[in-house]
């Protein structure tokens, strides 16, 4: 069995946006780029996606919703223009066709890792996802991919808890929204606060009915480093992780938190997002739980595709099964790259939120109430 199975495909950067839009076809480009010139490339599993249905991902969206992005696709192509959606959010001709090729790609993750053809996997997509409401389109997203997925891993594999972690700079608020009162899905989002959306993503914002305690919020201060999103993982996620104990693990990979990046204003390093891929992956070791990985953000393509590719690698040296020599000196690297963390430019404003988050879930977790 490959430990990690690639789900990419050259036609998602046939979606096209604006000039200037931050959220463009380079994206793709460079991932595939520094992919193809790493070690991984030749022994990961790489897996063509499929188009989702459109039946499969109403079970995420409002049927009329979907309707409605057909039809702003079929004007986009007949008008030749972009259809702006939102602010943020364009569409071209081929977006829609794009979108669902996207959901779909996640759909082939889920399957690789449920049916044993790989341990994890990474699906490399766009347009990204987490932002997308049932019946909206919001922040460069139009379907909400990590959502669809794992409605259908819960459906395909009878799954009863699936956690899913989001350490993209901005606020998943569209996967918040759609998993708010399910405590089937534990969703915990990491994001710099205040930022984007506007008033979203506080810690009270904590689920509704039987899904309360089970919407974790992590707002840190912009200048929040890998010291502080690595404690926060160890004091926060880790925990929860455990007593929650998911069958499945999934991934909104954003990797505009980085240093480099031109929309946020943290400070994680390309080895930063490698040791948070080496603890998420040791969680589901540690909960028999397989992990699918899919991008979101991520605007400065150098740090992007550099970070995107440290999580593969990650991933592809997994300690379960026998590493080729190129994935042991990976792992080493990463390992050294402990060495040059970087640290939050308020270390006591970072710890004092990371403890008022702890404060406010303790009440709903136990293992959070222990000092």
């Amino acid at each position: 069995m490959s430990k990690l199975a690639l789900i990419r495909d050259e036609r998602f950067r046939e979606h096209r946006t604006p000039d200037l839009h931050p959220e463009s076809p380079q994206r793709l480009q460079a991932i595939d780029k520094a992919y193809f010139t790493s070690t991984l490339e030749g022994h990961v599993k790489e897996l063509a996606p499929r188009v989702a249905s459109e039946d499969e991902i109403a079970v995420i969206h409002n049927a009329g919703y979907i309707e409605e992005l057909n039809k702003d696709a079929q004007a986009a192509e007949r008008e030749d223009k972009f259809i702006q959606l939102d602010p943020d959010t364009f569409m071209s001709a081929k977006t829609y066709d794009l979108a669902k090729l996207a959901v779909g790609a996640g759909l082939v993750g889920i399957d690789s890792v449920l049916e044993g053809q790989a341990a994890s996997a990474f699906v490399a997509v766009r347009p990204p996802g987490h932002h997308a409401l049932v019946d909206r389109a919001m922040g460069f997203c139009f379907f909400n991919n990590i959502a669809v997925a794992a409605r259908y891993a819960q459906q395909k594999g009878k799954l009863t808890r699936v956690l899913i972690v989001d350490w993209d700079v901005h606020h998943g608020n569209g996967t918040q929204d759609i998993f708010y009162d399910d405590p089937s899905v534990c969703f915990v989002s990491f994001h710099q606060y205040p930022f984007w959306p506007p008033d979203s993503g506080w810690y009270t914002e904590d689920g509704r009915g039987e899904g309360k305690g089970y919407n974790i919020n992590i707002p840190l201060p912009a200048g929040t480093g890998d010291r502080g999103y690595l404690s926060a993982f160890e004091q926060v996620v880790e925990p929860i992780c455990m007593e929650f104990k998911p069958e499945l693990i999934l991934l909104s990979a954003g990797y505009d938190a980085h240093e480099l990046d031109p929309l946020g204003q943290q400070r994680i390093s390309t080895h930063g997002f490698a040791q948070l891929s080496q603890r998420l992956l040791n969680l589901a070791h540690e909960n028999n739980a397989r992990l699918v990985c899919f991008l979101e953000g991520g605007y400065n393509v150098k740090s992007l595709s550099e970070s995107a590719v440290a999580t593969m690698s990650v991933l592809d040296a997994d300690s379960k099964g026998t590493k080729l020599p190129e994935a042991i000196a990976e792992q080493k690297a990463i390992a050294k790259g402990a060495e040059h963390l970087l640290s939050d430019r308020n270390s006591k404003l970072v710890d004092e939120r990371i403890a008022e988050v702890r404060r406010h879930f303790s009440k709903y977790w136990k293992t959070l109430q222990r000092t």
